[in-house]
């Protein structure tokens, strides 16, 4: 049994991203119908930022669209995307995306210990986390709740102090961000929806640029 798709008003334009090849393939027919084309990142969409990569084209488009939408609101800005991986991403007010960092995001850890080390309790994201731990189960949940944020934040200095700015803003987003908001030390803005966000900005944009 399938439902018949339906559109809030009538689209002028749908732009999409994915980092799945055929990730968006479902979608094709529903816009197709609307006589329209789904315009995908990276493909019909390209990047207005400045890349200071050797090789651009090597930079995620999650990556790049979370940093346009970041420096539209704040200017210069440090992305944390807490997701599967964690990014740091660095752009600049002058549109340049300096670079960043990638590693393991929050549930990532919880999965990896889970794995490798059975015989410790579940980490519970939401769980105490006091330090000193006098327990088993408050320890993990410190170590890696308090540990992911202390990782974010030393790779949050480096990335600053290595391309000195001012006034930088920390803007959080992904599905873990909420480890970040626990436990993390920083002032931040929280934007959940900051791809769809980046999406808007690409999507206002002439079809050629």
């Amino acid at each position: 049994m399938s439902a018949a798709f339906s559109w809030s008003s009538p689209p002028l334009r749908v732009v999409g991203l994915t980092v799945i090849p055929g990730g968006l393939d479902a979608c094709v027919p529903f816009v197709r119908a609307e006589g329209l084309h789904l315009e995908l990142v990276g493909r019909d969409l390209q990047c207005p930022l400045e890349v200071a990569y050797p090789d651009p084209a090597s930079l995620g488009v999650d990556r790049w669209v979370g940093a346009v939408a970041a420096r539209e609101q704040y200017g210069t800005a440090v992305v944390v995307d807490c997701g599967t991986a964690l990014t740091i991403n660095l752009v600049t007010e002058d549109g340049v995306f300096h670079g960043g960092a990638i590693a393991p995001g929050p549930h990532t850890m919880v999965k990896a210990l889970a794995t490798h080390a059975p015989a410790l309790p579940h980490v519970d994201l939401q769980g105490d986390a006091t330090l000193p731990a006098t327990d088993s189960e408050s320890a993990v949940n410190a170590g890696v709740g308090v540990g992911f944020c202390g990782m974010v934040e030393a790779l949050v200095d480096a990335c600053l102090g290595a391309v000195p700015v001012t006034d930088a803003a920390l803007v959080l987003t992904g599905g873990g961000a909420s480890v970040y908001q626990r436990f993390g030390t920083r002032p931040h803005h929280f934007e959940p929806d900051l791809i769809h966000q980046g999406l808007r900005c690409l999507a206002a944009r002439p079809s050629n640029s």
